[in-house]
């Protein structure tokens, strides 16, 4: 059986700024802070500038290769047993990437909200949720995605505007007091999880307007890094540079600093649910993304069959991988840089000039989605 899913280029615009932003505003930035210090948000503008020099790559070689995501053109550019041991990384990468998403999202749930509750039954729950929204497809995804985006991002305007008050511009000078090497290395680091939404090779083949695929990602990833700059700096306002980099997530405890008068003074609640409705949908284009991938590899007609065994490998390793917190942050900081820059941008810049090279090029065919 073969479906033929399109989604819109508004829908792949709200899909890769959930991605983006999803992962990287909860997770990401008091360990940037601790690395990069009060220049952390110089690092984000140059992930940012090199994001979109990737971003014309995907771009080009979707167009180059109508009709295939990255798997297949894998397949077509170095032939049918190199392609797919190249190709199956890229699913591979989404599901490590949903598992380590979930983890994070479980623990921080777990530890804020839930600490009676064994995380177990938190990911479980969750990885129930997810696997009954890809079974919907991916355009029910999109959709999803459409709608709570703009609310995702709303919510994040807010949060900068309530806490402006509270900072003080003295705790974001002097710039580059400690040279450039600190923000120079906090570029790959952030890179790497902004750089999650090469999911966009996956989409062109099925946006309505193949042509579009940087366009929706240059909107998509400058709303994201604008939004993760500013909340950057916002914390390191607030709190100062050495505070906020101690703080596992400090944009939680930007949301906790707030409050509507005395309406509504628990606002970290409200932003939180959002934050992680985000993430969850995030985890859902992992998971699509990996079956379909996946599927496309092994020859299969349909994806449907995978999603059930996938999401419970993806839940295997969200428990058994880590024993603690700390190991999940020792293995961001530490080990996901290299495994994501690898795929992110060596694998597809290995397909790139391959492809130039030996001048091949791709021919309309049907998505399996």
């Amino acid at each position: 059986m073969k479906e033929k899913c399109i989604i819109s280029t508004n829908q792949f615009v709200w899909m890769l700024f959930s991605i983006i932003t999803s992962f990287t505003a909860l997770q990401i930035p008091g360990l940037l802070i601790s690395h990069a210090g009060r220049d952390s948000w110089m690092s984000v503008i140059g992930a940012w500038f090199i994001d979109l020099l990737l971003a014309m790559v995907y771009a080009y070689m979707g167009l180059r290769f109508p009709g295939q995501n990255m798997v297949q053109y894998s397949m077509t550019i170095l032939g049918k047993y190199v392609g797919r041991i190249v190709g199956i990384m890229f699913p591979l990468f989404f599901l490590m990437t949903a598992s380590l998403l979930m983890r994070s999202l479980s623990a921080l749930l777990v530890n804020l909200f839930l600490p009676r509750t064994p995380m177990v039954v938190v990911l479980g729950l969750g990885y129930v949720l997810i696997a009954y929204g890809v079974s919907k497809g991916i355009e029910v995804i999109a959709r999803t995605c459409e709608a709570l985006g703009p609310i995702y991002l709303i919510s994040m305007i807010i949060l900068l505007f309530m806490g402006i008050p509270e900072v003080k511009l003295h705790r974001l000078k002097p710039l580059l007091v400690e040279g450039v090497y600190p923000f120079l290395t906090g570029i790959p680091f952030i890179l790497s999880f902004i750089g999650i939404c090469i999911i966009m090779g996956m989409y062109i083949p099925i946006c309505n307007r193949p042509k579009n695929g940087f366009l929706a990602k240059f909107i998509a990833v400058s709303i994201g890094a604008t939004t993760i700059a500013g909340s950057l700096c916002l914390a390191i306002g607030t709190f100062g540079s050495e505070q906020a980099g101690n703080m596992l997530n400090p944009s939680f405890q930007l949301a906790r600093s707030v409050h509507i008068g005395t309406v509504i003074e628990r606002v970290e609640i409200l932003w939180l649910m959002i934050s992680i409705g985000a993430g969850a949908m995030t985890c859902a284009n992992l998971i699509w993304a990996f079956n379909l991938g996946i599927a496309q590899i092994t020859g299969l007609s349909t994806y449907k069959p995978l999603i059930w065994p996938s999401v419970l490998i993806a839940f295997i390793l969200s428990v058994t991988c880590f024993d603690s917190n700390i190991d999940v942050f020792n293995f961001t900081f530490y080990s996901y840089m290299f495994i994501a820059l690898f795929v992110q941008s060596g694998l597809e810049m290995l397909l790139f000039i391959s492809a130039l090279i030996s001048g091949k090029r791709g021919k309309k065919t049907q998505l399996l989605s």
